[in-house]
């Protein structure tokens, strides 16, 4: 009875801050959408997109198709018998994207010639584009400095294109999703380079992009910031109950 009671009540502490953690990313969600469909300027001039779901956005903005604006390229296709535990190169799948950023562990190398095209260079977009979860198809992360020169899986496509910085954060937006949903199903969890091609995006002028990324470059990581923290008292929290449940059945506490 007193460990139902006490771990009632970590328990439900611990559930509230999971939602915490759920309403911080809807919050950067909204952000996001806020800024790469209708900019950083509430008194901006707005006008008709032409899209109806889309609606209006800023005067001088553009709405553009993804395949107007850069490449999307299909990963490198390899077998069994191309794995190396040494010596080979790095293959990025969907397991080296976390939280929107790469990862390097769970790393699988092969030993193989690459064309030049699917090398990974800076500023890249990594997109899932097929997993046998559907959470996962379409989530992205930006190829940094440290994860260029390597390569990518068949599940996996690389959108290139100068403008990256800006189109990185827009495919984080609740606009992106919207889109990406309309061509998944229960049998079908693939996002196809004709589907990301035709991908609809609200595209501002240069030096707006610039301010939009900067902006949200700071709340993201405040936002990540605040997630972490959270996490962190989670871990806590789980030490706790542990030990107080192994405290009271070997006696150390008494009740």
């Amino acid at each position: 009875s007193y460990l139902d009671e006490k771990t009632g009540f970590i328990d439900q502490i611990v559930e509230k801050k999971k939602k915490l953690i759920e309403l911080l990313k809807e919050k950067r969600t909204a952000v996001i959408n806020q800024a790469v469909t209708k900019g950083l300027d509430p008194k901006a001039e707005l006008v008709d997109s032409g899209i109806d779901w889309i609606g209006k956005i800023p005067k001088g903005w553009q709405v553009r198709r993804l395949k107007f604006l850069g490449q999307a390229i299909i990963g490198l296709t390899y077998s069994p018998e191309n794995l190396v535990s040494e010596g080979g190169i790095l293959v990025l799948r969907s397991s080296n994207v976390q939280n929107g950023k790469i990862v390097l562990n769970d790393n699988v190398y092969v030993n193989k010639l690459i064309p030049k095209k699917l090398i990974t260079r800076e500023n890249d977009i990594l997109i899932c584009s097929r997993n046998g979860s559907r959470n996962l198809v379409g989530k992205n992360a930006l190829i940094s400095k440290e994860s260029e020169g390597v390569t990518f899986g068949a599940f996996m496509t690389i959108f290139r294109s100068k403008y990256n910085k800006y189109i990185s954060q827009f495919l984080k937006s609740k606009t992106f999703n919207s889109q990406l949903s309309t061509t998944l199903t229960s049998t079908i969890n693939q996002l196809t380079t004709y589907f990301l091609n035709n991908i609809f995006i609200v595209i501002p002028p240069d030096k707006e992009q610039v301010k939009i990324c900067l902006f949200l470059d700071l709340k993201n990581k405040l936002v990540d910031e605040s997630i972490n923290r959270v996490e962190k008292s989670l871990g806590f929290l789980n030490e706790f109950k542990l030990s107080l449940i192994s405290n009271v059945v070997t006696g150390k506490v008494k009740v």
